[in-house]
């Protein structure tokens, strides 16, 4: 049974329509994005910051501008600041947060480093041709060592916002497992009851630039070598903040270091 709420039809002529999409890196969230955007009939802003140049977003008031509208899925590797949830909660803002298993998403850091851009906030590496000539495994350690504590303070800022009843916590891993089940979800606890038929028909539509890497949950399962597994799970033994949960999604987790 669908969820009370508004209807599509009632969100297409409603005035106001305001999702951001909050992301962990290389976690499907352009995908999931352009999906929503497209659903609900509205805006995909992804260039409303400039992500690149090793800066970290942040909102401003100044990003509200006409051009922008009412109606618009912004999607955004930003982090709970609180100037950024004064303006969230100030501008009536649905937020999705979602995450990807760590050993994932050091492996899909590396693609997207090679493939598309090597400057992000998220590590910084100052000479491109040097990391490129790095082997796969020595790349991975890098990221590991240099990217991880980026990724660690992107989850504990977020794990910190709570009872809060417009943020929805979601997971890479589900989306892959079943669409559908994401994306209803996402839909109805915004409030809003779910065209079943109409979410049926995005998703079945072809999403252009969805920028998926490979797409597959459980790649560093074989993607990244023994020594690397246990400098992962190190990291997050060691961190004084309890990280538990960050350890038991890892794909390999529990193995025989358990």
């Amino acid at each position: 049974m669908a969820a009370e709420g508004k209807s599509v039809d009632d969100c297409a002529n409603a005035s106001e329509v305001r999702v951001l999409v909050a992301c962990s890196v290389k976690s499907g969230s352009t995908y999931v994005s352009r999906i929503l955007a497209r659903y609900l009939d509205a805006h995909f802003a992804d260039s409303i910051l400039d992500y690149y140049g090793y800066r970290e977003q942040n909102l401003q008031e100044s990003h509200f501008t006409s051009a922008l509208g009412s109606r618009f899925v912004l999607h955004l590797h930003i982090k709970p600041y609180p100037p950024n949830l004064k303006l969230i909660e100030q501008h009536r803002i649905k937020v999705v947060y979602l995450w990807r298993n760590l050993g994932d998403t050091i492996l899909s850091l590396d693609n997207h480093i090679l493939r598309e851009h090597w400057e992000t906030s998220a590590v910084y590496i100052d000479n491109d041709a040097e990391y490129r000539n790095l082997s796969r495994d020595a790349r991975h350690k890098f990221l590991i060592q240099y990217g991880l504590p980026w990724l660690i303070s992107f989850h504990l800022a977020w794990r910190g916002v709570r009872d809060c009843e417009w943020l929805i916590r979601c997971k890479y891993e589900e989306m892959v497992r079943d669409k559908f089940a994401f994306f209803s979800r996402i839909i109805q606890t915004h409030g809003m009851e779910c065209d079943y038929g109409r979410l049926q028909g995005v998703l079945d539509t072809d999403v252009h630039d969805r920028r998926f890497t490979v797409g597959v949950v459980g790649r560093s399962l074989e993607g990244l070598s023994e020594n690397n597994k246990l400098l992962l799970e190190r990291m997050l033994i060691e961190h004084p903040q309890d990280l538990a949960e960050l350890l038991h999604e890892l794909p390999w987790w529990p193995g025989s270091r358990a």
